[in-house]
């Protein structure tokens, strides 16, 4: 009997140690996998916050990429804006609320009939002008406000931009229109505006082989034969080879200061950008037959007509 239960004991010793040892193993079997699930867990979450690091960082690009191209483009120059309701609301009042004004032509470098020139047309008959200039161009930056203004007489833009001269060009950061990318609309005359060449020189609009002709052949400045900038064509008839205005008067300004001042002939701008605008508004009404009436019998634009024809 104490043998047996000695045995007895012995054997419920021992299943007691292998229960104790199985729930050990069991134990450790369980930590080691809540361990292994934890990393598991922490894999996720790491490889998780870096997919969503490289998305904000592809966010953050895609918008600074957007924002760029809505603050304008430069290509290395000054940027290229569309140009604000400030700009193009100033160059449709300043077309009609000017065009009974009396213009003084003192200081405005005149157009030049052209010799034997044959009409410029539009391929659907209208008659054309045509504008060659660059981005960089002081002297194209003057001249592109008066004939805006002119153009606005006679038709509406669509798209305009605006812009500065070159910093590196004789009157530096000129305050201007650019006529790349733009359209306009007229019944009367067809305008075509090339910019050549952007801010630092690179290629933008080309001209066509009969513009190209008309340019090399009439497109010579006051500076020498060679064709420069800028460059007018009205109708075949009348060009205006290099700036109508001084560039300098427009020194130190903005597109919208310019546009402010456009409309007010006290102001030195607005009296030579004005009877620039006449006088280019003249030039038209005599390619187009004298069209609209209201404007090409409008004072400004008869005393315009007179100084042309005394060769003022």
């Amino acid at each position: 009997m104490a043998e047996g239960r000695d045995e007895t004991r012995q054997k419920d010793r021992a299943s007691n140690k292998y229960a104790a040892k199985k729930a050990a193993t069991e134990r450790i079997a369980q930590q080691r996998a809540a361990q292994q699930r934890a990393e598991r867990r922490r894999n996720v979450l790491v490889a998780g916050g870096s997919t969503l690091g490289v998305l904000i960082v592809v966010a953050v690009i895609v918008i600074v990429g957007i924002n760029s191209k809505k603050g304008g483009s430069s290509g290395g120059g000054n940027a290229v804006n569309a140009a604000s309701s400030t700009v193009t609301d100033a160059i449709s009042k300043t077309a009609t609320s000017t065009l009974s004004n009396t213009p003084a032509f003192t200081g405005i470098r005149p157009p030049a009939k052209i010799p034997g020139g044959s009409a410029l047309t539009s391929s659907d008959g209208l008659p054309q002008v045509l504008y060659v200039g660059a981005d960089y161009c002081p002297n194209c930056a003057a001249t592109r406000w008066p004939l805006a203004i002119a153009l606005a007489r006679f038709g509406s833009f669509d798209n305009l931009k605006t812009t500065y001269s070159s910093d590196a060009d004789a009157d530096p950061h000129t305050p201007t229109l650019s006529f790349h990318g733009s359209s306009y609309t007229s019944q009367y005359i067809s305008f075509d505006g090339k910019e050549q060449v952007d801010g630092v020189g690179k290629p933008l609009d080309t001209l066509t082989k009969q513009e190209n002709d008309l340019f090399q052949a009439q497109g010579g400045t006051p500076a020498g034969s060679s064709p420069g900038y800028p460059f007018i064509d009205f109708g075949g008839t009348w060009k205006q080879n290099g700036t109508s205005i001084d560039p300098n008067v427009l020194k130190g300004m903005t597109p919208e200061s310019v546009a402010t001042a456009m409309g007010d002939p006290s102001t030195k701008a607005g009296k030579l950008i004005q009877a620039s605008a006449d006088i280019y508004t003249a030039l038209i009404c005599e390619i187009d037959g004298g069209k609209p009436s209201n404007v090409c019998t409008a004072p400004s634009v008869a005393a315009a007509e007179t100084a042309l024809n005394a060769g003022k």
